[in-house]
């Protein structure tokens, strides 16, 4: 029924789509008798805010999963696995969020808050769609760092580009409003219904969802305002309505073959891997045979040569045409990522667990850390022994519970109770990078952040733009130079940037990114 809801709300939308994109000419002309619906931009607002095909690829994929070095690439000329900008790319996802008719995103969900704002009856689709714009926004300041935010989205031409770290205070305090918002018992309000296809209005999820979005956000800030970041995460942890088993994970489901015509019923992975640009990279793969782990048959297939083999990152292109880096000597991805039914993951149950170790190592949060890493960790089997039988059709669990305990107790992984902050942060991070392996926008924020887990050397010559430095930012789309020249130079400018000739280097710090132990030589 659901898939069903998916199809025929999209269908609607693809006939009305060029005019969601003129929200004032359409509200204005005497010849029309109505306006879009908020539902409609709503159900629009969240499978496109989920990325569609070409945006998942470009963004997504092709900078967060090779930043964070879950792939590399085997593709000559392409240059963000060896640190080198993609202005296309990168300006592919800025349109997404901000004018992009096509996949357009931002518009869509912030026309749908405004529609709602002073309507009672609408208090609940209101509460919904802040939550959604939080979770899409959240994921472009952290690849851009200050970004138009309070006046984007809002028929404004050249909106100014406001500080990442009041964006974030108010993510952080929206999300809270909006949570507390939602109330299924109120008769007076009106239903969300199935245009809600991410949790068809299910409020009890929104508000887990909200609320384990918070305390994403709220670690995000941690060596940033770690007072700002304490208050959040304690307050979300003494409530306790956060994500509480996998089947609490925010994922959007897919409908393949639904007809909707523009690819977004089908999972953006399906078509980037039969693209065949990438293969495991050599950093995940070691780690997963170092520590013997059993998600290691999920995550990866054997090469062709039968081995279990990683592509090493940032090859340079007379590297990739090297024989001994042909493609059919990796390691390709595990078949459930790759599939038409897959989900799309925005956040899942275990790693809200390392949130929670997180915060208990901090000692913001109860329990102890050591339980909620351990919980974290069969809940990662759990899910993916889910997936395989949701999505491939299997019937025995892909990751016995006897090789689950062996996991645990190995020496690579088991707790280090007895060990210092830095020892167990870096336990807590590595695990909670592999439980959401593919989701590499989120993996690249917290490697940022933490330090964890130290990846790889990249191998090409001269180490790209950043002398082999993980990048900490991208560079801003370059057609903002001629669309808001003077914001842009503002932006540029606060982080020690040279406005004059709109360089801000992609090695400068955002503002959460402030932690110490993390060495970083700006340029």
């Amino acid at each position: 029924m659901k898939k069903k809801t998916i199809t025929g709300l999209l269908l609607a939308l693809i006939l009305i789509g060029a005019c969601t994109d003129d929200f004032e000419r359409i509200n204005t002309d005497p010849t029309r008798t109505t306006e879009v619906p908020p539902e409609m931009l709503f159900t629009r607002a969240l499978v496109y805010g989920a990325l569609r095909y070409d945006v998942y690829q470009r963004g997504k994929d092709l900078y967060g999963n090779r930043y964070s070095q879950y792939l590399a690439n085997i593709q000559p000329g392409w240059g963000t696995d060896r640190y080198e900008t993609r202005q296309d790319w990168l300006t592919a996802f800025w349109q997404a969020s901000y004018s992009g008719a096509g996949s357009n995103f931002g518009i869509n969900i912030q026309r749908t808050i405004e529609m709602t704002a002073n309507d009672p009856a609408m208090a609940n689709l209101n509460a919904q769609a802040r939550i959604w714009r939080v979770f899409t926004m959240h994921r472009v300041t952290d690849f851009w760092g200050d970004v138009p935010y309070f006046n984007a989205q809002q028929g404004v031409l050249r909106p100014a580009y406001d500080s990442q770290e009041e964006i974030y205070r108010h993510m952080l305090d929206d999300l809270k409003a909006a949570v507390a918002q939602l109330d299924e018992f109120d008769p007076d309000r009106v239903r969300t219904g199935p245009a809600d296809v991410l949790f068809n209005d299910d409020l009890d999820q929104w508000r887990r969802f909200g609320n384990s979005l918070r305390l994403r956000l709220a670690m995000r800030v941690s060596y940033a305002d770690p007072q700002l970041a304490q208050s959040h995460v304690s307050e979300v942890l003494n409530e306790g309505l956060i994500m509480t088993s996998n089947s609490h994970s925010a994922m959007l489901q897919m409908d393949p073959g639904g007809g909707a015509g523009d690819l977004v019923h089908e999972n953006p992975m399906y078509w980037i891997f039969r693209f065949d640009e990438y293969r495991i990279s050599q950093t995940l793969m070691d780690m997963l045979l170092e520590k013997e782990d059993p998600r290691l048959s999920v995550f990866a297939r054997r090469s062709g040569r039968g081995t279990w083999t990683g592509l090493p990152n940032g090859l340079s292109d007379s590297q990739l045409g090297d024989r001994d880096n042909s493609p059919r000597n990796f390691s390709i991805h595990g078949r459930y990522f790759v599939q038409q039914e897959t989900p799309i993951h925005f956040i899942i149950y275990p790693e809200v667990k390392f949130l929670e170790a997180e915060a208990a190592l901090r000692g913001w949060g109860p329990g102890s850390a050591q339980d909620h890493y351990e919980e974290g960790i069969r809940a990662s089997m759990a899910f993916f022994n889910h997936g395989h039988r949701e999505v491939l059709g299997e019937t025995e669990d892909v990751i016995p519970q006897d090789a689950v305990n062996e996991y645990l107790a190995h020496p690579e992984v088991a707790f280090n109770s007895g060990g210092g902050f830095e020892e167990q942060l870096e336990q807590i991070s590595t695990q909670k990078w592999l439980a959401i392996f593919g989701q590499g926008l989120e993996a690249w924020a917290e490697i940022r952040r933490t330090g964890y887990p130290q990846l790889n050397p990249i191998m090409a010559p001269g180490g790209g733009e950043t002398d082999g430095q993980l990048p900490r930012r991208v560079r801003y789309p370059t057609e903002e130079q001629g669309l808001n020249p003077e914001n842009l130079r503002d932006a540029i400018e606060r982080h020690g940037g040279n406005p004059g000739n709109f360089d801000l280097h992609p090695t400068r710090r955002m503002w959460w990114d402030a932690n110490p132990n993390v060495i970083v030589n700006e340029m």
